[in-house]
C-alpha cells in the first residue's frame, strides 16, 4: 500500500533540531506524494509543507504531538508520518490508544537514539521511500503506569533511573531526569537508586516473585527480548533464556545505572562486582515497583514521566500487537 492521505507530525526539538527536522518532513512528503496532507502550524509541520491543511493549536511538546495525532486519526487519514525520536513515536501511539484509533504510523528517526520498533526509516534513508510500497506491521508495546493511572506507552523500554540519554549542543549526553521534568536540559551524573525501602516484584496469576529490594535496586529496566539478537550470547543471561523460549519481554534490576552515555573503565572497575536479577514477562504478568524517592524518575522510551515518591506504586506490563507501523517493502 501507499497512503494517499497522511497526517504529518514534526517534533521540532528532537535530536537533529528544528530546521533539520522540518527538512526531513519536507523530503518524506515529497517522496510519498500524498494527495492530502494534514499537519500542525509552523514548526509542527506547516513550515515544511506550505500547501498542507493546518490544524490550529497553541500547544507544544508532547501535548501538541498527542493532540495532532488524535486529530489526524479522527480526520480519517490513511497514515501518520512522525518526524522525531523514540519518545515522539511513543507519544503518538499513546494518543491513538487513548482515542481508540488504529491509524498506522510511518516513523522517521530524527531523535537522539532512534532504536525503538516504531521507527520505520532512519533520517539518512528517506530517499529510499520514493516509489516504495508499505506493509502494516503489528508492534508489541509496554504500558507504564503509576498509582493505577496509565502514563505512557513504550516500544523500546521503561526505565526507572536518574538520567536519560539526550542531545545537548549537538552532543549525545546523560541528562538529569529531574531537571528534564522541570523543562531544563542539564547534564546529569548517572547514579544507582539504592533506596532502603525499594521493592521490585513480578505479579502473575496466583504467584508473586520478588525480583530485588533495598540496596540491590540500582536501575530497573523493562524491555523486549527480541530473540534474534540474543541467541548464542550467554553473557546476556536471563535475557537469552527469555529469547530462547519465545517469551516477549523481561525485567532487569541492576545494581548500577545502565542507561548512560559516559562510563570510564575506572568507574566500572571500582563498581565491581556488579550483580543483576532478571525475570521474564508475558501478557499475564506485571512488574510492580515501590519504595523509591527522588532522584528516581519513571521514564518511557527516554521520556521522563514522573518523579517517584515512596508511596508511589509503578506498574509495567507488556501488550502484544498494540499498534501498527508501516514498513517499506
Amino acid at each position: 500500500m501507499r497512503p494517499e492521505t497522511v497526517g504529518l507530525i514534526v517534533n521540532p526539538m528532537a535530536g537533529l533540531g528544528p530546521q533539520r527536522n522540518l527538512d526531513l518532513a519536507r523530503q518524506v512528503i515529497e517522496a510519498l506524494k500524498p494527495d492530502r496532507v494534514l499537519t500542525g502550524p509552523g514548526p509542527l509541520g506547516g513550515m515544511a509543507v506550505p500547501a498542507a491543511e493546518i490544524m490550529p493549536t497553541t500547544l507544544s511538546g508532547p501535548a501538541a504531538t498527542q493532540f495532532l495525532a488524535r486529530e489526524v486519526a479522527y480526520a480519517g487519514m490513511a497514515a501518520i508520518v512522525v518526524v522525531g525520536g523514540d519518545g515522539t513515536m511513543a507519544d503518538v501511539a499513546f494518543a491513538l490508544i487513548e482515542g481508540g484509533c488504529r491509524c498506522p504510523t510511518l516513523g522517521i528517526g530524527a531523535g537522539s537514539t532512534n532504536v525503538g520498533s516504531l521507527i520505520s526509516c532512519q533520517a539518512a534513508d528517506i530517499t529510499h521511500l520514493a516509489g516504495c510500497q508499505f506493509s502494516p506491521t503489528s508492534i508489541d508495546g509496554l504500558l507504564a503506569g503509576c498509582n493505577e493511572t496509565l502514563l505512557a506507552l513504550a516500544f523500546n523500554d521503561v526505565v526507572i533511573g536518574t538520567t536519560v540519554v539526550g542531545t545537548l549542543d549537538g552532543e549525545l549526553v546523560d541528562l538529569d531526569a529531574l531537571e528534564w521534568l522541570a523543562g531544563k536540559s542539564v547534564i546529569g551524573q548517572p547514579r544507582p537508586l539504592r533506596a532502603g525501602e525499594a521493592r521490585v516484584v513480578k505479579r502473575s496469576p496466583g504467584k508473586t516473585v520478588e525480583v530485588a529490594s533495598g540496596s540491590k535496586v540500582g536501575t530497573v529496566i523493562v524491555g523486549f527480548s527480541h530473540g534474534r539478537h540474543f541467541y548464542g550470547k550467554a553473557i546476556t543471561g536471563g535475557v537469552c533464556l527469555t529469547a530462547v523460549v519465545g517469551l516477549p519481554a523481561g525485567c532487569l534490576v541492576y545494581e548500577q545505572p545502565l542507561v548512560r552515555v559516559t562510563l570510564t573503565a575506572n568507574e566500572l572497575l571500582e563498581a565491581e562486582p556488579v550483580r543483576s536479577t532478571y525475570v521474564s514477562l508475558t501478557e499475564a504478568d506485571a512488574i510492580q515497583v515501590s519504595g523509591l524517592k527522588a532522584p528516581a524518575v519513571l521514564c518511557a522510551d527516554g521520556n521522563p514521566l514522573k518523579q517517584l515518591e515512596p508511596d508511589d506504586q509503578v506498574e509495567i506490563q507488556v501488550r502484544l500487537n498494540l499498534v501498527e507501523v508501516l514498513r517499506p517493502i
